[in-house]
Parts: structure tokens; sequence; C-alpha cells
């Protein structure tokens, strides 16, 4: 999934209501390796707009 924000405030208090999103799907994902998890959260300011 792709969010955009306005700022990064508006990200961070967006973060309760997309972990309730990801908690009804989360048994669904499949863990890649890396040690990453399934969920590794990756997030920062626009690398690229199209």
């Amino acid at each position: 999934m792709v969010g955009e924000w306005n700022d990064m405030d508006s990200l961070a208090a967006a973060r309760p209501m997309m972990i309730g999103i990801l908690d009804t799907f989360r048994d669904m994902l499949e863990d890649l390796g890396g040690y990453l998890g399934v969920t590794d959260p990756v997030s920062g300011s626009v690398v690229a707009e199209i």
C-alpha cells in the first residue's frame, strides 16, 4: 500500500487507523525473510513523484 500525507504530523496521527486496517488482514501476509517481518514500515519524504 502507498499513502500520501501533507506532513509527518498527519502521518503520525494516521498510524492507529492504519494499524487497525492492517490487523484485519495481517494473517494473510507472508514473511519473505530478511528479518523484516511481514509489516516492516517504511516512511519518509517523497523520493519520486509520478
